[in-house]
């Protein structure tokens, strides 16, 4: 199972828990930042993150971490991740996960800028997470998977403001 904390981000306090001896030293640790606790099913399977911008499917990278999975560790180590953009999938997996990421986000009410996280297996797409606040700095995946439909870090910027200028109810953005 994935044991993790329902209010924090960057994977802080997840463990995967394969033996139920090591269950409730999980928890504990999860619990440290506050409750509920999500004790979840493992999926095994490959994970690819859509990027989304005002309810346009950008891209998507293939997350491929050198640890068990794309912990901590591995989002902030330099060298713990190969990224993959675009993913390494045939175009008709890699369209049903752009169409599953957009869906997702609408599915919220999402506005914006988000960043779907999917765990794909042989036979299901799972939404890991709805990123509302992905990262953006140059090397965060957001920008990346922008710059796979021709945005500069400052154009996508640029956009992001003036979406929110607009949703604010400004004509002119």
């Amino acid at each position: 199972v994935v044991v993790k904390p329902s209010r924090e981000g960057s994977s802080v306090g997840v463990s995967i828990v394969d033996e139920r001896e090591a269950l409730l030293e999980a928890v504990k640790e999860a619990s440290r930042y506050g409750w509920p606790v999500l004790i979840e099913r493992y999926i095994k399977g490959r994970e690819i993150q859509i990027g989304i911008l005002d309810d346009e499917v950008l891209g998507g990278v293939e997350v491929r971490p050198k640890r068990r999975f794309y912990d901590y560790t591995a989002k902030y180590t330099p060298g713990e991740t190969e990224y993959i953009l675009p993913p390494e999938v045939d175009e008709s997996l890699y369209d049903r996960c752009k169409q599953v990421g957009l869906r997702a986000h609408r599915a919220i009410g999402c506005k914006g800028a988000t960043r779907v996280d999917l765990l794909v297996t042989e036979d299901e797409i799972y939404v890991l997470e709805v990123n509302t606040i992905p990262g953006m700095t140059e090397t965060s995946l957001l920008p990346k998977i922008a710059a796979l439909s021709g945005y500069s870090f400052d154009e996508l910027i640029e956009r992001i403001v003036r979406l929110s200028y607009r949703e604010k109810g400004h004509e002119k953005a």
